[in-house]
């Protein structure tokens, strides 16, 4: 019986894993550049472009994000997908695929996050354009030339403007205090003010816990406790 109970626990780990990596859904691939939307995107103080051919990993095109002199760019998308990101049961980090056709040539290039949002339900009425840069930023300089899958930047502690030190899902959701609408974001990046570089991006997701997932790894949970308190732990 025993036996059984850790095997159980084990299978429901998995299928929570499972789970968990199909609900990481593709917001954004850069099919359709501004003005078409919804996934649209622009450049600010960068050059960006669709790519049908390097760097891409999802659907048709990446995203190809050229600076040239200049420390802190973006680029910067239209509208947030899926509408689950408004009302979050968990964004804990973004998930994208990066491509480099050259190593970066100096000391430091970082790609970093910014979401911005609305307070639909602010005391003083809806207030519009709050910006929540993260703190983690992916270090690009020292990379190989090449395709980097499922690269991680994590989204648990803003540095601001908007309520720094907080994580998404404290700033983000329907509670009164909340933006409640995440409205768009941009990656930026910042590196050496006169040393270019070219990027390419693709598969952008922000990762959503599935319901499903949540309620196998709960399941998971009570298998192994119970398991524990047979042994005596």
């Amino acid at each position: 019986m025993r036996n059984l109970l850790v095997c159980i626990a084990t299978m429901a780990a998995i299928l929570m894993f499972a789970g968990w990596a199909q609900a990481q859904p593709t917001a954004y691939s850069f099919e359709t550049p501004l003005p078409a939307g919804p996934d649209g995107f622009f450049g600010l103080g960068a050059t960006v472009s669709q790519e049908p051919t390097i760097g891409v990993t999802h659907l048709e095109n990446s995203l190809k994000y050229e600076v040239g002199t200049g420390g802190f760019v973006g680029a910067r998308t239209e509208t947030l997908i899926p509408p689950t990101l408004n009302d979050p049961p968990g964004v804990n980090f973004v998930l994208f695929d990066l491509t480099l056709t050259e190593a970066y040539a100096d000391t430091f290039a970082d790609l970093g996050v910014t979401v911005f949002g609305h307070a639909l339900n602010a005391p003083g009425g809806a207030e519009f354009g709050h910006q929540v840069q993260f703190a983690d930023q992916y270090e690009m300089a020292g990379l190989a030339p090449g395709t980097y899958l499922d690269q991680r930047i994590d989204l648990d502690l803003s540095v601001g403007p908007y309520r720094p030190g907080e994580s998404f899902n404290d700033i983000f959701g329907p509670g009164p205090t909340d933006l409640t609408v995440a409205s768009a974001f941009q990656f930026f990046i910042n590196k050496n003010v006169l040393t270019p570089i070219t990027v390419y991006i693709d598969n952008v997701r922000f990762v959503v816990p599935e319901p499903a997932g949540c309620v196998l790894f709960a399941l998971g949970a009570l298998v192994v406790g119970a398991v524990g308190r047979r042994r005596g732990f």
